[in-house]
């Protein structure tokens, strides 16, 4: 991409308000821009590990579901939901090997990417972005790690809890990243079925914990949702 083309401005600020480049200096991500092309991806369309792995993509917009799927049964478990200035494929881009997972958009997705071994190239360049991976790696892990225990110590009712209070923006006490994900897709992420998130989420509304207008999840009452995430019973 040249400096010229139209969108580069506000590409390069993308670029530089990413967690993963943060230790990147402004020159080193121009270099980066400038092997980079645009990809639009629809809604609901998806990739395998095998035709991501060759290529690393950086989310200007839009929400990405990383997920993986038993074929038998058709059952499906998120593993993670990326939004603006996250990337994929991390992994790949360290081992050089398939991961067994599919990549989807949940909302139209504006993507920059680059074949993985020109990124591979651009990181040996400018070592200066190790930590940032290490970093990112190391959010990652934590998440799964979470996501592992939380299946196995809690009720679903608590890792809904959960999963609504980590997604709550501390500022204005709004849901992101899940704010307008169906209940089929909050059920993937806790390991469940839409079933037991609908009955969950009137649960959650009864006891004033939230409330639902068109089909959006509100925050009506943190301290609720606290107790309830932490299993303390209400009097």
């Amino acid at each position: 991409m040249a400096p010229t083309d139209l969108h580069y401005k506000k590409y390069l600020t993308e670029l530089t308000q990413s967690s993963f480049f943060k230790d990147s200096h402004i020159e080193s991500l121009e270099q980066l821009l400038s092997q980079m092309t645009t990809e639009n991806w629809k809604v609901r369309k998806f990739k395998s590990s095998l035709e991501v792995e060759s290529t690393f993509y950086f989310i200007v917009s839009g929400k990405l579901k990383v997920f993986k799927s038993n074929p038998d049964t058709g059952r499906e478990h998120t593993v993670f939901v990326l939004s603006n200035g996250d990337v994929f494929d991390v992994l790949s881009l360290l081992d050089s090997k398939p991961h067994d997972v599919y990549w989807e958009a949940l909302e139209p997705l504006e993507v920059l990417k680059i074949p993985m071994v020109h990124m591979r190239l651009w990181i040996n360049k400018y070592p200066s972005i190790h930590k940032s991976i290490l970093y990112y790696l190391g959010e990652r892990m934590q998440q799964l790690m979470n996501v592992a225990t939380d299946v196995t110590l809690h009720s679903t009712l608590v890792r809904l809890a959960v999963l609504l209070l980590k997604n709550i923006n501390d500022e204005t006490n709004e849901l992101q990243l899940i704010n307008n994900l169906p209940n089929e897709e909050i059920a993937s992420l806790i390991g469940t079925t839409r079933s037991v998130v609908s009955r969950h989420i009137q649960e959650l509304k009864r006891c004033g914990a939230i409330s639902v207008s068109r089909k959006k999840i509100n925050v009506k009452n943190l301290k609720i949702l606290l107790s309830i995430a932490e299993e303390k019973h209400l009097s």
